[in-house]
């Protein structure tokens, strides 16, 4: 169980850096770049660009934590999921103008983006139960 918690706690971390380096490499370098060549395209790219990495994060998670606990596959699936709607979610929040010019679209995209919130939200309860379960189901095995 040791072991389980030192690994995510050093996932965080990398998660944290990944996060920290990617806001300070859009200010120096993207938003600049966007501002001097009044093209939004770039910011568009970097961010899916950004996102790919990101997605490869969550992978990682979701092989440690089913390392650990094989018996929560179908939970940590459905969380790998979720993790992967939001980023797409995510880049079409901060793209949609760029990307869709009529207000069906953005509308469409609108509610997308609320059903990623509302998957993230009941996804992300129902892992801390599992989790919370297991742990409490391991403690009393010992």
């Amino acid at each position: 169980m040791n072991e389980r918690i030192m690994q995510e706690k050093a996932w965080k971390r990398l998660f944290d850096q990944w996060i920290f380096g990617l806001f300070g490499t859009f200010v120096v370098l993207m938003l600049p770049i966007s501002l001097l060549t009044d093209d939004l395209t770039w910011g568009v790219l970097y961010i899916a660009c950004t996102l790919i990495p990101l997605n490869i994060l969550y992978v990682k998670r979701y092989r440690m934590r089913l390392r650990f606990q094989p018996e929560l596959k179908g939970l940590y699936r459905r969380q790998l999921v979720r993790d992967g709607i939001n980023s797409a979610a995510f880049f079409l929040a901060l793209n949609h103008q760029l990307l869709f010019a009529s207000n069906v679209a953005y509308m469409g995209v609108t509610i997308f983006i609320s059903g990623a919130m509302l998957l993230t939200l009941n996804v992300n309860k129902q892992t801390k139960q599992q989790d919370m379960e297991y742990i409490h189901f391991d403690k009393e095995a010992i």
